[in-house]
């Protein structure tokens, strides 16, 4: 962890700042955009994930198919990005940090989408403020905790920070098109609507549920920490 330092006093505090309030606005735009779970508790989101991921599994049906694509998203990521640390290609090609971004807004929008799948029958533009704000998120991560901007001009920061947001949410605008591309070739099959399982998720009393809890929350913390570049 990175203390406060006279950078974080600097005129790139925008960057800090204007990403925290811009954090703020796409939640508040996610939660009122057609289609979010707004009955499904966030400390529900982990378990409904892994409920999900095992229904599609075990009924063998066609979603199990997003599920590999979304995991073989997330290994490619992963893979760009400590190639790009370890041959330092972030700062030999311009564009690696751009497809490693994009990569990562679509991941996450499947995992969203593939979680509450009652979107994937009716809408799923919910999902793309929500990228948004989990972008705009990690911004605020990075300005407080990392150290790679600290010779960083403002200009140059604005810009980077920009790229990034754009293009982790073309990456959910990607997930988006082929979802409703798919639904109009009637490929996508009829997914069982979530609230009838958020209510039976948030009526079992399970001893377990925090560990699964703490297990999930560290666990997704730390890709996403790896994900993104030091």
């Amino acid at each position: 962890m990175v203390g406060l330092q006279s950078q974080h006093f600097s005129s790139r505090a925008i960057v800090g700042i204007g990403s925290f309030l811009l954090t703020l606005i796409a939640l508040q735009i996610t939660r009122q955009t057609s289609g979010y779970p707004a009955r499904t508790p966030v400390r529900l989101w982990p378990r409904l994930l892994i409920t999900q991921l095992r229904r599609d599994i075990n009924e063998n049906n066609t979603l199990r198919y997003g599920w590999a694509i979304t995991a073989l998203c997330s290994i490619s990521v992963s893979g760009l990005h400590f190639g790009g640390l370890y041959f330092d290609i972030y700062t030999a090609v311009s564009w690696w940090d751009i497809l490693t971004h994009s990569l990562s807004g679509f991941g996450v929008a499947a995992v969203l989408g593939l979680t509450f799948q009652s979107s994937i029958r009716s809408t799923t533009y919910w999902v793309i403020p929500a990228v948004f704000a989990f972008g705009t998120g990690f911004e605020v991560y990075e300005f407080l905790f990392k150290t790679f901007w600290y010779n960083w001009t403002l200009r140059f920061y604005l810009l980077d920070t920009v790229i990034d947001l754009i293009v982790n949410t073309t990456g959910a605008i990607a997930f988006v098109v082929g979802v409703h591309i798919l639904r109009e070739v009637n490929i996508l099959p009829d997914s069982a609507d979530d609230n009838p399982m958020t209510a039976k998720l948030s009526s079992r009393r399970n001893r377990w549920y925090p560990l699964n809890w703490i297990i999930c929350s560290v666990t997704i913390a730390y890709a996403l920490s790896r994900i993104y570049r030091y």
